[in-house]
């Protein structure tokens, strides 16, 4: 399988692309350190940008309108007019200030509607970042789990009873039991070697539970179907491949972001931090807008 160059502007770190709308056509995603949120459309190829004017690790449409975004002061509410409103914070969250310099990194809706939400720590170097649980309604940010390192990849199964989460220098997949919004019994259910260079990164689900990640300075896409073994591999010429989303009416396109690279260790390969797009032929999971969920 091959992936096609879809959308040509350079990303230093283009991350976290999500599919919205009614036909899941509205593709946003960001560039970190580029400080911008990007857009295009899949029907009418129209595109659009917003410079934030500090770093952005997500955007997350919301279900009443506009939409979340992971700034450095953030979480806040962003409206393409540019109007801003805050939300909790993780000095709301910790009761304590950052240890060093940290920022937001991932983030997805789970499918009762809350916010998941993980850090780093610039570098990636210390176990001081976390996963955090906005709540639905806008009002309490939690620190789920502790000693993360670079928090990275979330999914939920079809069936809602499963999460899975990647700490990248972990090198691996582990799996939640996850009720009522919390978490449980972790295991690791798939691993990379501990000696390879590349680490996994951001992930998507498909409707048959393969999880699909991406690779870090590994050059590729990986499947990792429901029984844990790896069934397809999309490989790129640039190094930095960071996340992808299911996107489309029949949602069976894959949008796989890529990254010009971070100071110190960029990528010199001409389409690095392009945005790509692959036919895989099977369906993935809608994403879920930020927001209560009516029942």
């Amino acid at each position: 399988m091959k992936a096609e160059l879809w959308d040509d502007r350079v990303c230093l770190v283009g991350e976290g692309p999500v599919a919205t709308g009614t036909d899941n056509s509205q593709i946003f995603w960001v560039d970190v350190l580029g400080q911008r949120i990007l857009s295009s459309n899949l029907l009418t190829q129209e595109i659009g940008s917003w410079d934030i004017g500090e770093d952005v690790s997500f955007v997350v449409p919301r279900k009443s309108g506009g939409m979340v975004i992971g700034t450095a002061t953030g979480p806040i509410i962003f409206y393409p007019d540019g109007q801003r409103l805050p939300l909790p914070t993780r000095f709301d969250a910790d009761g304590f200030s950052d240890p060093i310099p940290i920022r937001w990194n991932d983030a997805k809706v789970a499918p009762n509607g809350d916010l998941w939400l993980g850090s780093m720590s610039y570098g990636g170097k210390e176990k001081v970042a976390g996963l955090y649980r906005l709540t639905a309604d806008e009002r309490e940010l939690t620190r789920v789990l502790d000693h993360v390192q670079v928090s990275n990849g979330l999914a939920w199964s079809s069936d809602s009873t499963t999460m899975y989460f990647i700490d990248s220098p972990t090198k691996g997949i582990d799996a939640f039991d996850f009720r009522a919004g919390l978490l449980s019994n972790r295991r690791r259910i798939w691993s990379l070697n501990p000696d390879a260079q590349e680490v996994p990164d951001g992930m998507a689900i498909d409707s048959e539970g393969g999880l699909w990640v991406a690779f870090w300075n590994g050059s590729c896409l990986r499947r990792v179907d429901s029984t844990h073994t790896v069934t397809e591999e999309i490989k790129f010429s640039n190094k930095y491949i960071t996340s992808c989303a299911f996107a489309g009416p029949d949602l069976k396109t894959l949008i796989i972001t890529t990254a010009k690279g971070v100071p110190g260790s960029f990528d010199d390969d001409p389409q690095a931090g392009m945005t790509f797009v692959a036919f895989p032929g099977v369906a993935g999971m809608p994403s879920t807008p930020f927001g209560t969920i009516n029942m």
